[in-house]
């Protein structure tokens, strides 16, 4: 599918700011612009949309200033953009604008998009389920640092991805001896 800029916003964590990539430089506010952003707040919605049909009519869009500002600088006249919803909040936007050599995007083109939009969606699950793993380990390996007893976690093949400062402390007066544990600083794994 040809294109000429390609762009994404991601906001798993509401809490978190929005994270917005482009293949291009495009100003960092394209996604919080409008018609995008009233769009994203409307009840009822599509999860593929040409940019053009969130104006009146083609004219309408041509003269926006959401044309000049994001998509004439590029030299793109065409647009369409996938809207990714987390229980009625959007969590991510994939925008893909072309050309106008490159034409609109055909019937088939839109077919793909709405074929390919289920594997989107569940890559950008299993990000969310990464990214919550992530922050549960963090926190529990931030509350077992804190604790003054060993502590050494193990994957399932017996191997260590985690051990507190009293762990290495342990392991190191265990392996070295007394006095040469005095001497040297248990911070390695």
């Amino acid at each position: 599918m040809p294109n000429h800029v390609i762009g994404l916003a991601l906001q798993h964590n509401p809490a978190l700011p929005m994270i917005a990539r482009w293949t291009r430089p495009i100003p960092r506010d394209f996604f919080a612009a409008e018609p995008l952003k009233s769009y994203a707040l409307r009840p009822t919605r599509k999860k593929c949309v040409r940019l053009s049909n969130l104006f009146r009519n083609r004219s309408c869009f041509a003269r926006s200033a959401f044309y000049r500002r994001y998509m004439a600088p590029q030299r793109c006249a065409h647009g369409v953009c996938l809207f990714f919803w987390k229980r009625r909040r959007l969590i991510c936007v994939i925008v893909i604008l072309r050309t106008a050599t490159q034409g609109d995007f055909s019937p088939a083109e839109m077919k793909l998009l709405q074929h390919l939009y289920p594997q989107f969606l569940t890559a950008l699950r299993r990000l969310g389920s990464l990214e919550r793993e992530h922050s549960v380990r963090m926190d529990f390996e931030e509350f077992l640092n804190r604790l003054p007893m060993p502590t050494i976690l193990l994957r399932w093949n017996l191997k260590p991805i985690y051990q507190n400062r009293a762990a290495r402390e342990f392991c190191a007066l265990w392996e070295k001896g007394p006095e040469q544990a005095k001497r040297t600083k248990a911070t390695s794994p």
